[in-house]
């Protein structure tokens, strides 16, 4: 069983790069005017290397059944934590846009750039099975948000399909189909120089990206309206993100017949704050921004002493190593 400092030490990394995006946004080495530029490069070049680089060849991603069900987790917890957590807070005394706001925001978990460098640390044997997997699991998330998610916050009918037409889903689903007619690893040995090197830039980038984003949440104008006292939401929200839905999430990998990588994938998305985009899907659709802004900063700064007990009781309960 892996031990609380091991984990502690896997997940620290990650937190001193996002501080570092934060200390660079501070000291204006990354400037605002760069995020879209880099957000860019990253969704449409570094990334889709990376998910060449990790599902080409990758002989976990050759069973249907196998996809079908990290896809479908996915899918299936994003609509529940959603459903969850507009019905609890008809106990805050808030309006129905800060109640769509708060029920995205804390059902959507941090589901990529932070586990993923947490996974290689953990089990750096087998982290390509177990990213790949991740990465099934996160197009289930990924339609969820585009369609629950975006009717949830816009509170109509109308999702927002056409948005999951982008290069990361293209570029998974090029390379499910070349694994199933055989090709996925010839085409693997052909690119997997340049993929790797491009792909070893998405997370560090996403990282520093994320922790600028944390800057300006705490000092732009918003922001500073975002730390008004809100105990009562914060409060839920944590307990929410950080004890009600992770405990259902353990409790399904525990008795449910799925694989070994995606119950360890299922063990860090427990894990997980409150991802930062819903911040960025409250402004184009609706809810209440600064909602989302203070349920974000407080689970992350929460998680930050979380993330490693959390992870140390999941693979105990689940008997993983």
């Amino acid at each position: 069983m892996l031990s609380y400092f091991t984990i502690f030490k896997a997940c620290a990394p990650v937190f001193i790069i996002i501080a570092s995006g934060y200390g660079c946004r501070r000291l204006k080495i990354l400037s605002k005017e760069s995020d879209n530029s880099l957000v860019r490069l990253t969704l449409n070049l570094l990334f889709p290397a990376f998910i060449i680089n990790h599902i080409l060849g990758n002989p976990k991603l050759t069973n249907t059944s196998t996809i079908a069900t990290a896809t479908g987790t996915g899918f299936f917890f994003l609509i529940l934590s959603i459903g969850i957590c507009f019905y609890l807070s008809i106990f805050l005394k808030s309006t129905n846009e800060q109640r769509r706001a708060f029920a995205v925001t804390t059902g959507l978990q941090n589901y990529g750039f932070i586990p993923i460098p947490i996974i290689y640390a953990l089990f750096p044997e087998s982290s390509v099975g177990i990213i790949g997997v991740l990465l099934m699991h996160s197009i289930g998330v990924e339609i969820a948000l585009w369609t629950a998610g975006v009717m949830m916050l816009s509170g109509n009918q109308k999702g927002g399909w056409k948005r999951l037409l982008n290069t990361p889903l293209i570029t998974t689903l090029a390379c499910l189909f070349a694994n199933a007619v055989g090709a996925g690893n010839w085409l693997h040995g052909k690119f997997e120089g340049t993929s790797k090197m491009l792909g070893d830039c998405a997370i560090p980038l996403s990282l520093l990206l994320i922790g600028a984003t944390i800057y300006d949440l705490l000092h732009d104008s918003s922001g500073k309206k975002a730390n008004q006292s809100k105990a009562p939401e914060a409060i839920l929200a944590v307990g929410l993100r950080m004890i009600i839905l992770p405990s259902l999430i353990l409790l399904y990998a525990k008795y449910s017949p799925i694989s070994p990588e995606l119950k360890k994938v299922l063990v860090i998305q427990a894990a997980m704050p409150a991802a930062v985009f819903p911040i960025i899907l409250t402004k184009q659709y609706g809810g209440d921004t600064e909602t989302a802004v203070r349920i974000v900063i407080a689970t992350t700064l929460i998680s930050i002493i979380s993330i490693p007990p959390v992870i140390v009781f999941g693979l105990w309960i689940l008997g993983l190593s």
